[in-house]
């Protein structure tokens, strides 16, 4: 009988060790962190670059806001200045485009690819001088509707800065009584910048 309850108390104690360390390893699963992306974040970004037209290059810079929707959407505007020159002549550009793009994850690499329209500015000076002489005095000048596609490759350096590079074609859609050549109105771009998490 002391053989009996002998083995019946060491059962009862085996089975308060076991569920008490069933139950500590529950808990370590259960606070143990997900691998998954957060369902918004919110970047800043800024960048430079080389900024070229049919017949004119130069060089720009932009900065503007990109929104991470999910894994495989995203929205952004930027603002973005470059400079032209088809010597003698002088152009600049500004422009204010909202985009929307597809994210496509790869590994460590996010890649992007959107189109957006919004208002570009076009503006041509006689030279260098009188561009330095009254920047805002040029001899043509329009602002109209633009239009862009963009690619964009970015890379995590740290948990809250990315490292991107970027390419676009863009244009703006001028009226026929403006000035209508392609090295007025388009432009294409190389880009490399940083894009610090806000949220």
């Amino acid at each position: 009988m002391r053989l009996a309850r002998k083995a019946l108390h060491v059962a009862a104690f085996a089975l308060v060790i076991a569920a008490t360390a069933g139950r500590t390893a529950l808990a370590d699963e259960s606070i143990e962190p997900r691998a998954l992306p957060a369902p918004h974040r919110l970047d800043l970004f800024a960048g430079v670059g080389a900024l070229g037209s049919p017949g004119a290059t130069g060089g720009a810079f932009l900065t503007g806001l990109r929104l991470g929707v999910g894994g495989h959407f995203a929205a952004s505007v930027d603002l973005g200045y470059g400079l032209l020159t088809a010597p003698p002549t002088i152009q600049d550009r500004w422009w204010v485009i909202p985009s929307a793009a597809l994210v496509i994850p790869a590994g460590s690499v996010r890649l992007d690819l959107g189109a957006g329209a919004g208002v570009g500015t076009s503006s041509g000076y006689v030279s260098w001088s009188d561009y330095d002489a009254r920047p805002f005095t040029p001899i043509w000048h329009y602002t109209v509707p633009a239009v862009r596609a963009h690619v964009a490759a970015s890379i995590e350096i740290t948990r809250s800065l990315d490292l991107f590079a970027r390419a676009d074609v863009a244009s703006l859609l001028s009226a026929g009584s403006q000035p209508g050549g392609a090295m007025d109105t388009a432009w294409f771009a190389l880009w490399i910048g940083v894009e610090p998490r806000l949220l």
